[in-house]
């Protein structure tokens, strides 16, 4: 893990003895504009015992003193050295909030912005159910094809042996205050921190993509359950499927590692063989109806994932060779 180059607690925090403490965190990757819109957001919510860190993950001294001077000291940001992923980065503002004493903990893509009484809902909701070991709002976004009736995410689904992940995109009931759910999008995680301490933070060699379906397992397994707050709301700006190289990889690898930690080698072998019906049909439509790329970096995912499950390579030093190849 990179070292943080600011990130001690403050000697300012709110007093948690009154309510409790909730620390926001937002992982920012090149991303400053849409950084400062979920930001400004997230200190006008109107629950008093609140804290913003924002984890830079090695975007450049720029968008790290950028960020410093837009909102002073009314956040904390921690510069990481290098890129940790979305995870790793996550992990840094976990720590913090560990450090902090605060009993909540809101992970959140930097690409939402927040409704003021968000927090206390999600709050009050942990508060009632305490067998929840994380939750998340309702997440709303402009009607598109993963948002039909502009919900992105009521709940969600996760087959890993089938290496398939589906969100509920109709409202749930207003009359159930916690809708219970198969897993939470990393988009919005509103973690019980007493419940990080039996599973643990996000497994940082994920680098990206899958990592919030992992915790959410780790935490069913754990006993903890899962659910989605309607009352809660925010709005996902940005969101669509993104066909880039490095995405393709880590999608497949990842789908690999994830399997093996969850089903072992039996799931791990029914995900590969998910995996290569998927990219075989796209090989087929990329040579004959010249549909899209070559599936390269699937493929190169794929033996990358089924790789370190067999023990030939780690998966931190995969996942290393390959950013540096850009794929």
């Amino acid at each position: 893990m990179g070292r943080a180059m600011s990130g001690k607690v403050r000697p300012d925090l709110p007093d948690a003895g009154a309510m409790p403490l909730v620390v926001s965190i937002v992982v920012n990757y090149r991303g400053i504009e849409q950084t400062r819109v979920c930001v400004a957001s997230l200190l006008a919510v109107d629950y008093p015992n609140h804290s913003v860190v924002v984890v830079d993950n090695a975007s450049g001294e720029a968008e790290v003193q950028a960020l410093r001077e837009a909102f002073g000291e009314s956040i904390e940001v921690i510069a990481s050295e290098r890129n940790l992923g979305y995870g790793g980065g996550a992990n840094l503002g976990l720590e913090w909030a560990r450090a902090a004493e605060a009993v909540y903990a809101w992970v959140l893509n930097n690409d939402t912005e927040i409704d003021p009484r968000s927090v206390g809902h999600l709050v009050d909701a942990m508060e009632r159910e305490t067998e929840y070991g994380v939750m998340s709002p309702q997440i709303d976004a402009p009607i598109g094809p993963e948002s039909p009736n502009g919900i992105w995410y009521a709940g969600g689904a996760a087959d890993l042996a089938r290496v398939t992940t589906k969100h509920e995109v109709v409202a749930a009931s207003p009359a159930l205050a916690v809708m219970p759910t198969g897993y939470v999008t990393g988009c919005a995680m509103f973690l019980r921190c007493k419940a990080l301490e039996q599973t643990g933070l996000f497994w940082a060699p994920f680098f990206l993509y899958w990592e919030d379906v992992d915790l959410s397992f780790r935490m069913r397994e754990a006993g903890w359950r899962l659910g989605v707050v309607a009352a809660a709301r925010i709005v996902h700006l940005v969101h669509g499927s993104v066909q880039s190289k490095v995405v393709r990889y880590y999608y497949y690898r990842n789908a690999i590692l994830i399997a093996d930690r969850h089903l072992h080698r039996r799931g791990a072998a029914r995900a590969f063989m998910s995996l290569t019906t998927r990219a075989a049909r796209r090989l087929a439509a990329s040579l004959l109806k010249r549909d899209g790329p070559l599936p390269i970096a699937e493929t190169r995912g794929l033996f990358a994932g089924a790789a370190a499950v067999l023990g030939l390579r780690r998966v931190d030093n995969v996942a290393a060779r390959e950013r540096r190849r850009a794929i």
